[in-house]
């Protein structure tokens, strides 16, 4: 019988600054804005519960914390399946695709290869969804983007006092653009710009949009680029981005407290894909501000659609507006108590830190061979 000591779980985080077990670490407001890191912190605390030690997959890399079974993880990461698998301590047990794939098309084209070295591929999406972006069939199961809290912030949520309309975004572009929603926010906030409906939040948009995701050009190279593309705007300012620097508000501290402000927030995902469901639109639930969504085509399969105003029944921001602007206060109120009440339903679960953690623990059970109920 394998021993729980015997056992070692390794998580490939999303990026070299989550290394050195900073993955876990809820003290640094940085990594952890907004509790972002609470689903990996719940995933350690329940298995090192029942004796299996958890570390970020660096440590494996270097021969460290190694047990007899080490069982290896990828939240998106490709570089270092192939070398693991080599090794016949490691066991290649799941790879988690956290990342949309107009962001990193990589991550997919890689998936195609990947799917034959993991014992599973998790995806938020579903095969046929994802072959254009794979190259192929992928064997995948689905799992839900985990929310870090599971209910409103009362002190935010029941604030009354609030503005009119919000959005919090990075001034991005994608990758790729097919099915893309970031250039729908920047017409979202021209247009409510022109009537001072709208207040702007984010990183980045005092300067000429940054392009999302990996890219294998020089970084010198992207740099004078960059360089080139911020002159070029002094002579010729993108119209876009001159609206949405008019009511550009600056970076925020906290999400929440800035949501509770306003009564709308634009929510638009970074792309039109089934199940692509994170967690901009739970932000607005847990804040108490009504989300106008434009994101997965299945969205009412897992949310129910009077929680939130799908931008898809308008014909275009001039009727959204027009029906923002007629709705009654306790109109408003029944879309933000609907919200509340589908956090504290069963259907949430779906979105819950536990459910995520229960893929890892059922993984762990399967390829070591071990019971940890």
């Amino acid at each position: 019988m394998v021993a729980m000591s015997d056992i070692g779980v390794f998580i490939d985080p999303q990026s070299h600054h989550f290394e050195h077990d900073r993955l876990f670490d809820a003290s640094d407001s940085r990594l952890n804005r907004d509790d972002a890191l609470a689903p990996f912190l719940y995933i350690r605390d329940m298995f090192e519960q029942r004796g299996i030690s958890v570390h970020t997959a660096d440590y494996l890399l270097r021969g460290e914390h190694l047990c007899t079974q080490n069982i290896f993880f990828s939240l998106g990461l490709t570089d270092h399946y192939r070398l693991l698998a080599k090794r016949d301590d490691v066991i290649l047990s799941a790879f988690f695709a956290l990342e949309c794939p107009i962001v990193e098309p990589s991550i997919y084209r890689e998936l195609n290869t990947a799917q034959h070295y993991f014992n599973r591929i998790f995806t938020w999406s579903d095969s046929p969804s994802l072959e254009r972006f794979v190259g192929g069939p992928l064997r995948c199961e689905t799992y839900h983007w985990p929310q870090a809290y599971e209910q409103i912030h009362e002190n935010i949520w029941s604030q009354t006092d609030r503005q009119f309309l919000v959005m919090i975004n990075s001034n991005k572009l994608p990758r790729v653009y097919w099915q893309e929603l970031y250039t729908e926010r920047l017409k979202a906030v021209d247009f409510f710009s022109r009537t001072g409906d709208i207040d702007l939040y984010g990183i980045g948009w005092e300067k000429p949009s940054s392009r999302v995701g990996k890219t294998w050009e020089p970084w010198t190279l992207r740099r004078l680029r960059y360089q080139w593309v911020e002159q070029w705007q002094k002579f010729r300012p993108d119209p876009l981005l001159v609206a949405a620097r008019r009511v550009y508000k600056g970076m925020i501290p906290s999400k929440a407290e800035t949501l509770g402000q306003y009564t709308f927030a634009i929510c638009f995902e970074n792309m039109i894909i089934n199940g692509w469901i994170t967690e901009k639109i739970f932000d607005c639930f847990f804040a108490g501000t009504v989300p106008i969504y434009w994101g997965a085509p299945n969205i009412q399969e897992m949310i129910p659609k009077d929680c939130f105003i799908d931008m898809r029944d308008f014909s275009g921001y001039a009727q959204l507006r027009d029906y923002l602007k007629a709705l009654s206060s306790d109109a408003i109120q029944e879309y933000r108590e609907n919200a509340r009440d589908y956090l504290r339903s069963p259907q949430f679960q779906l979105f819950s830190k536990k459910t995520f953690a229960e893929h890892f623990l059922r993984a762990v059970e399967e390829d070591a061979q071990v019971s940890l109920a």
